[in-house]
């Protein structure tokens, strides 16, 4: 199944979510997932520095990934284009042509404005608009908000500079932004849990979010390193493509693999073997155009 977060107002706009995607494609005749057997996928997809639309489905993952595909072109066609309008009239559309069980999906669209910030909850019933709102499980939803504690965010922070260096800052993060920390948190606090119903790879829930200071929707990065004479350098990094192809990467240095989940790509997962960070970034660029930063 599915669990994805979205919140849009004036303060913020995000949304967070897992990359399990739906056992039902194993049924279908695929082949075994790339990641451990597992099935796993991009479920929200940033289509530009504006827009963001994220996806679940019980029964049929590659539908709702070829509705969001197609809005996808369309933007790249007509960047004005009604974007809910036009991701609704295409899900009614497979629905109608459905010949046999027809495909359960949702969808959430987010879209950063001017003076707000915009989310729009898309069924088969329509659209509606709303501040907060969730798509998938919603058992996992409730565990989840279960999960959630309150936040006590720090008095200071390191901010990079155009110059790369890092100054000390004083923090004053808006309700806005605590709400999505204590989402994120229990997010993958839910995910480590590894039931049946939602997951991640290792744990590295999607967090999207109206970066500062860019002010456009960006992929969030993450990274846990650690050296020991045992084990040598080992953990993993999130990295991030909000710039040329969009997606993600998450690479794992004792493995010496990673996986790439891209925007737009008909492959949900992509597994590639690289001895070094340095050399899956640079796979990651030349082969599929992505321009991956994180922690290295």
């Amino acid at each position: 199944m599915t669990l994805i977060v979205g919140m849009a107002n004036a303060e913020i706009g995000f949304m967070v979510g897992d990359t399990l995607l739906t056992p039902l494609l194993e049924v279908k005749g695929n082949p075994t997932g790339a990641v451990n057997g597992e099935f796993h996928g991009l479920k929200i997809q940033i289509l530009n520095d504006k827009i963001a639309i994220g996806f679940s489905s019980s029964n049929s993952a590659e539908t709702a990934l070829s509705i969001v595909s197609n809005v996808w072109r369309a933007l790249q066609t007509d960047p004005d284009v009604d974007v809910c309008a036009k991701l609704s009239d295409d899900y009614q559309q497979s629905l109608s042509s459905a010949a046999d069980e027809k495909p359960d999906c949702e969808f959430l669209v987010l879209q950063l404005g001017v003076s707000s910030n915009g989310l729009a909850h898309i069924t088969a019933e329509g659209i509606q608009r709303c501040e907060r709102a969730y798509i998938g499980d919603q058992a996992q939803y409730k565990q989840m908000n279960a999960l959630r504690k309150p936040y006590d965010p720090p008095k200071e922070q390191y901010v990079q500079q155009p110059d790369g260096t890092f100054q000390i800052e004083k923090t004053s993060d808006s309700k806005g932004q605590i709400e999505f920390m204590e989402v994120s948190s229990a997010m993958e606090e839910l995910v480590q849990q590894r039931n049946t119903a939602v997951g991640a790879i290792g744990g590295n829930v999607i967090r999207v979010c109206d970066a500062w200071p860019s002010g456009k929707l960006e992929y969030m990065q993450a990274g846990i390193v650690s050296l020991s004479a045992e084990e040598g350098q080992s953990g993993f990094s999130l990295l991030s493509s909000c710039t040329g192809t969009r997606g993600v990467g998450i690479y794992y240095r004792s493995g010496k693999l990673g996986f790439l989940m891209i925007v737009g790509d008909a492959e949900t997962c992509r597994k590639e073997s690289s001895e070094t960070i340095q050399s899956f970034i640079e796979l990651a660029s030349q082969q599929y155009g992505m321009n991956l930063v994180g922690p290295t």
